[in-house]
């Protein structure tokens, strides 16, 4: 693995479920209290982040955790031990990533929740992507993360009302439908597929203030 102390940049990438599965081997992270929510490994997954806040923290090629919280009371009042915990696993990350809450009137705390974990890490992550809020009852993401390529796959889909069928995040305008508020950290890469999407073509979410 490589370890050096050069500027990186890391990767986004949606990719549709078939290609996401291919990925989803080993260490799988929860949001039920009965399992761990909290994980540092060189590789990692997370599953149907719906109304909870799911992501991670990197110092990249060096370490790297993720994690998938539940929106419930008990999380609420354990936010500062939390927080603690996360960033005494990985001191210091240069790159963080944020994906998940929606508006639920069942789920009191989505939102919330996801407001409080953004604010901790616009506060203490150089370079945070944050992909904020499903516009969407149904929809939900689930993510990977590689620590050597240094890659983030997600593979989200939403379902617009009157319609049956999920849809995965496949193009620009797919992904802007997803979700309320994306920004794009300056030393990431975004990838839909193959193709990559690049600032001058969506320079809305590119700024580091697009989603503040």
């Amino acid at each position: 693995m490589k370890n050096n102390s050069i500027t990186f940049t890391s990767n986004i990438r949606f990719v549709d479920k078939p290609v996401y599965k291919m990925m989803t081997k080993n260490n799988f992270i929860g949001f039920h209290h009965s399992v761990p929510n909290i994980l540092k490994a060189e590789e990692f997954y997370s599953e149907e982040i719906r109304t909870c806040t799911g992501g991670g923290l990197v110092i990249p090629f060096k370490e790297a955790e993720g994690f998938h919280f539940w929106d419930d009371l008990l999380n609420k009042k354990n936010f500062d031990l939390i927080i603690n915990k996360l960033f005494r696993f990985v001191k210091n990350p240069e790159h963080g990533l944020l994906v998940g809450a929606k508006d639920y009137e069942k789920s009191p705390y989505s939102v919330e929740q996801f407001l409080r974990f953004k604010k901790v890490f616009l506060e203490r992550v150089k370079n945070l992507s944050i992909f904020e809020k499903h516009k969407f009852i149904n929809s939900e993401t689930h993510y990977h993360y590689s620590l050597e390529n240094d890659t983030w796959t997600l593979c989200a889909s939403y379902r617009e009302p009157n319609e049956y069928k999920l849809k995965a995040v496949k193009s620009l305008d797919s992904l802007k439908k997803c979700f309320e508020k994306i920004s794009i950290a300056p030393n990431e890469r975004l990838f839909i597929g193959k193709k990559e999407i690049l600032p001058t073509e969506a320079p809305e979410i590119f700024s580091s203030h697009a989603c503040i």
